[in-house]
Parts: structure tokens; sequence; C-alpha cells
């Protein structure tokens, strides 16, 4: 009895063996099929973020990770959707359930700054984002964000070193370029900021905004036929902006002594509607004015100097 006992044992080996070995085979399909799953999701949600769909392309990417939790594309991906669709705390929450199990993911880590700067969490961003740039520093754009949070901060002299670092790897970065000219300009270094701010209006020419920054950056330097040149390049771009117009004339007729182009410009600023009293009452007091009695005429005649005192006393009945 004992033996046929051991002999029923002894022949259910194999088939046991077989079994696991069939349960096993089994999982492991399922497990493949469900990665197989997971990546077309992940796929489909990339193709819906393509024609800017990010709400079907966070239900995609959501699908993926519920399929295989591993998928760090779809999880980037995914708190990149919730930040676009203005769900911050939820690309928060959803980057720190990835980043608890991969806590170096500089993509996702990327993600989860700029949803903490959106929700007004800038000392977190910006020690996430330092995070990031010492796991990636082949990261511009968080690199970038980092100098400009930290630039916003008030901590001017590290957010200089993160631009000039930019700007070492990528000398020709305009807008590194156009930040660091900016602090410098704010820092009452304007010669100093003249390169930058020049070679990124250089790269983008038909930035008005950047013009008139270059044109208030030369004029503080004294670099005044530079910035007449500016105030005039913005005139001609924008053509009813009576504010270029008015700087053109105040520099003509202040510092260039170029009285029929200054009372041109001044005649074209007023027809276009220019009605800053105080920037005109400047113009009359500045020491250096040629045709004055011109331009206070013009002035006067369009209501910006308010009324002349008397010259001669009142006649008395």
């Amino acid at each position: 009895m004992t033996a046929n006992r051991q002999r029923a044992r002894r022949s259910s080996i194999p088939f046991l063996a077989a079994l696991l070995s069939l349960v096993v085979a089994a999982t492991s399909c399922a497990t493949d099929q469900a990665r197989r799953q997971a990546t077309g999701w992940t796929e489909l949600g990339n193709a819906w973020a393509e024609i800017g769909r990010w709400d079907r392309a966070g239900d995609a990417w959501s699908r993926a990770i519920d399929l295989d939790p591993g998928q760090g594309v779809a999880s980037y991906n995914l708190s990149r959707a919730l930040v676009e669709a203005g769900k911050y705390d939820e690309a928060i929450a959803r980057s720190d359930d990835y980043l608890a199990s991969d806590p170096d993911n500089a993509a996702v880590l990327s993600i989860k700054a700029y949803a903490l700067h959106k929700a007004g969490r800038d000392d977190e961003a910006i020690a996430a984002y330092e995070r990031v740039v010492i796991l990636n520093g082949g990261d511009a754009a968080s690199a970038f964000n980092l100098a400009i949070l930290l630039d916003a901060a008030g901590r001017h002299t590290e957010a200089l070193a993160r631009y000039d670092a930019i700007l070492a790897a990528r000398p020709d970065d305009a807008p590194a370029s156009y930040r660091k000219g900016l602090l410098l300009a704010s820092g009452d270094d304007s010669e100093a900021a003249l390169p930058y701010i020049e070679r990124y209006v250089a790269a983008n020419p038909d930035s008005l905004k950047a013009l008139r920054t270059l044109a208030a950056a030369r004029e503080r330097a004294g670099r005044f036929a530079g910035a007449i040149d500016s105030y005039a390049a913005i005139a001609a771009k924008a053509p009813d902006d009576p504010s270029a117009f008015f700087a053109l004339a105040r520099l003509r007729l202040t510092v260039a002594a170029d009285e029929a182009g200054g009372l041109e410009s001044l005649k074209a600023a007023l027809a276009k509607g220019f009605k800053d009293a105080p920037a005109a009452a400047g113009l009359m007091a500045s020491p250096n004015l040629v045709a004055a009695e011109a331009v206070r005429s013009l002035l006067d005649e369009a209501g910006l100097l308010g009324k002349k005192p008397d010259t001669e006393p009142a006649q008395t009945p």
C-alpha cells in the first residue's frame, strides 16, 4: 500500500510541474498582453495630444498606467495633460505617485516643478527645478525656468549665474540672452545689458516689446543714435503707436538738434492721439530743446500744457 502511494506521488510530480509551467506561461502572456495594451494606450494618448485634445489624451494615458504602472512616458504625459487642463494640484499628486517609485525621474520631476509654479508654490518649484538640473543638465527648458523663477524671487545673483551657464552651453540662446539683458538693465547696468538685448532683437526682429526694451536701454546708456534708430524701427513696425513717435521727437529735438525731423515726429505723435501731459511738460522743460516755441505751440494746441498764465495785467473796469 505504501509502495503504491509512493508510485502515485512520483507519477504526479511531472503533472504538477507541467501545470505550474502552464500557469507561469499564462501569467506571462497576460502580463505581456497588458504591457502591449498599455503601450497602445500610451501611443493613442500621444496622438490625441498632437491635435490638442488633452482630455482624451489624459484618459488614454490613465488607461495605460492602470494596465502597466511602469509606463513612465504615460505618467509624464498624464501629468502634462493635467497641467494643460489647469489641474495643477492633480498634476502634482500624479507626479508624486510616480516619483514615489522612481524619485530620480527628471522628466516627471520637471512637470511637477512647472505645476508647482502654476499653483503659486514657487519656492517648491525652484527646489524641484534645481533637482531636475542636477539629474539632467541637458534639460534646457528646466534650466531656463529655474533662472526665471530665481530672478522673480529677487535672487538675482543666482539667476544671473544660471543665465550664464545656459549661454556658456548655448551662446546663441536668444531667450536667455534677453532675460540676462533685462536683469542687467534693471540693475542700472544698461551698457552691459545692450549686447544681450541686441542679440535677442537680431533673432526676433519683429518683437516690438524687445525693440522697446532695446531703445530704452540704449537711451539710458547714452547711445542716443542707436536709441533713435530703435524708436524709428518701432514707429515703422507700429505706425499707430503715438508713444514711439513722441520718443523719436523727444530725442531728435533734445539730443540730435534735428528741428525738422523732431517737429515732424511730434506732429505724427499728436495726430495719432498722444495724450501724455507729464511727458509733454518734461519735453518743454528740457534745457536742450530746439524749436521750443514751435513745440510749445503744437503741445498747447493739443491741450497738453494746460492754460498759459496771463502775460499782461488784467484791466480794471
